[in-house]
């Protein structure tokens, strides 16, 4: 029977699913193909603890494959975000080339309530899926939850169904942690409702063309509310924070990546993480900024999509909600979100707040949103043009983006940060494996530390060069007095 599926299998889109996106590395894990009604794909934590597509040889052999190409976020057959927002959005927004289509754009914070203190910032994610939820606009919000680890399945958070304003905000909170959709497809399928879910970049995509796919799916998901995301994290960062605060792997039961701290800047916040040490549960937490490897720029345990990818706003999302990072927002502790709204329905509920001062939110520009989101955009437009020039030298298969493959635009220091980075998300993985098949924390650090010393050593300004950068200022602003007197 086996031997029968895998024939078949052969002879279809699932062949050059496995060729390209899944055998290149290109895999985001967030169950678009598995979600087809009878896929034989199925979601599995791989070695380096992601969640990656996978055969299963249970399936039976009647499946039909001719859409599961077109899910997939990252295949070469799918439709590109400006592709499927365009469809959607382009009859009443504004594009903008960083951000995409957009009706308005703010930063700011709730101001009732406990959204904010409840939330990884200013709240305004959890506020509107609760509007849209007591409104009456939805009968349910898919979202993450944390969710007890078993020893059949080690994960700490999942996609989860709330029907109430309790449940929701239960759900509040970022979470750097491989999750994935199918399962959720399949209970929206199931469960009649209209629902809104939360995703990132690349999820919302996937749940767009499941959507262009599936009438059913279409008709019960009424909004998609979109998280700014810098990259997804393997199930290692979790555990690597916890190491740190005395909680082996293995052993980690919760953990809170966005824990606020007092007179503290916004990007400053903590960790908290509970799990068993000496068999009793304990509950430690930290600043983030004393815990080794917290840099988001380093990229550890970084999956290999996300450095091909080329949405850093959820341009298909409904409204996007992220961190403002910007100098009037960043300084404020308890948090301050950019969002983006594109949808009209959602744009009148939060105006309608801003006039009953439920909503601490100012209007701000789409290049400012932009510009909250600044390394982002480097990385996934400039830097994915030089990965992708990469690629296409070295011959290899990787997904079509729309930022093209061009080199010229960057110097050589620039392009060794490119390179570097790469290397240290791929390099993290196995150090990391090293340190667990080792026991100790130790063995990760004294093999990845290195590679941490070269790339930063691309960041230091030989001194030469700074001083004639002063010069230059100095003999601008002389001449600048000279004309003047």
């Amino acid at each position: 029977m086996t031997e029968q599926i895998t024939a078949k299998i052969q002879n279809t889109e699932v062949n050059q699913l496995l060729e390209t996106v899944i055998e290149g590395g290109y895999c985001v894990g967030c169950g678009a193909c598995a979600a087809i009604s009878g896929s034989p794909m199925k979601m599995k934590l791989d070695t380096e603890q992601k969640l990656q597509a996978t055969i299963d040889t249970s399936t039976p052999s009647t499946f039909s494959s001719h859409a599961i190409m077109s899910v997939c976020p990252f295949s070469s057959q799918s439709l590109n975000e400006d592709q499927i927002s365009q469809e959607l959005f382009s009859h009443d927004g504004q594009y903008h080339q960083q951000i995409g289509y957009y009706l308005n754009t703010y930063a700011g914070y709730v101001a009732e309530d406990d959204y904010r203190d409840r939330g990884s910032s200013g709240g305004m994610g959890t506020w509107i899926v609760t509007n849209l939820l007591s409104q009456g606009l939805v009968d349910g919000v898919i979202h993450i939850h944390q969710r007890h680890p078993s020893p059949d399945d080690p994960r700490l958070f999942h996609y989860q169904l709330s029907t109430t304003v309790e449940q929701v905000r239960n759900g509040a909170k970022s979470r750097y942690y491989p999750v994935e959709i199918s399962e959720v497809m399949q209970l929206i399928r199931e469960q009649p409702g209209r629902y809104v879910i939360v995703g990132i970049p690349c999820f919302i995509k996937a749940v767009r063309l499941l959507m262009r796919q599936d009438p059913l799916l279409a008709e019960r998901i009424k909004f998609c509310v979109g998280l700014i995301c810098g990259h997804l994290k393997s199930t290692r960062f979790a555990e690597m924070l916890a190491w740190q605060c005395g909680i082996e792997p293995n052993h980690l039961l919760a953990i809170d990546f966005r824990k606020k701290l007092p007179d503290a800047n916004a990007n400053r916040y903590g960790i908290e993480v509970t799990g068993l040490q000496t068999d009793q549960i304990v509950t430690h937490s930290s600043p983030v900024y004393d815990l080794y490897g917290t840099d988001w720029g380093l990229g550890f345990f970084k999956y290999k999509a996300c450095d091909y990818c080329d949405d850093v706003v959820a341009e298909t999302a409904d409204v996007t909600v992220g961190d403002a990072w910007l100098p009037q927002y960043v300084k404020d502790s308890q948090g301050t979100n950019v969002v983006i709204v594109r949808h009209p329905i959602i744009r009148e509920i939060i105006e309608c707040a801003m006039t009953e001062r439920k909503l601490h939110m100012d209007q701000i520009s789409a290049n400012e949103a932009a510009q909250s989101q600044k390394s982002g955009f480097q990385h996934r437009r400039e830097g994915l043009a030089y990965r992708l020039y990469l690629k296409e030298q070295q011959g290899d298969w990787y997904p079509q983006k729309r930022v093209k493959p061009s080199a010229s635009h960057l110097n050589k220091n620039l392009q060794a940060r490119q390179m570097m980075r790469v290397a240290l998300a791929t390099q993290s993985h196995i150090a990391f494996k090293n340190a667990v098949d080792a026991g100790q924390f130790s063995v990760f650090q004294q093999q990845i530390d290195p590679l941490v010393q070269k790339y930063k050593q691309l960041y230091h300004t030989p001194s030469w060069k700074r001083v004639a950068r002063r010069m230059k200022r100095l003999l601008v602003n002389f001449l600048s007095n000279f004309k003047r007197g």
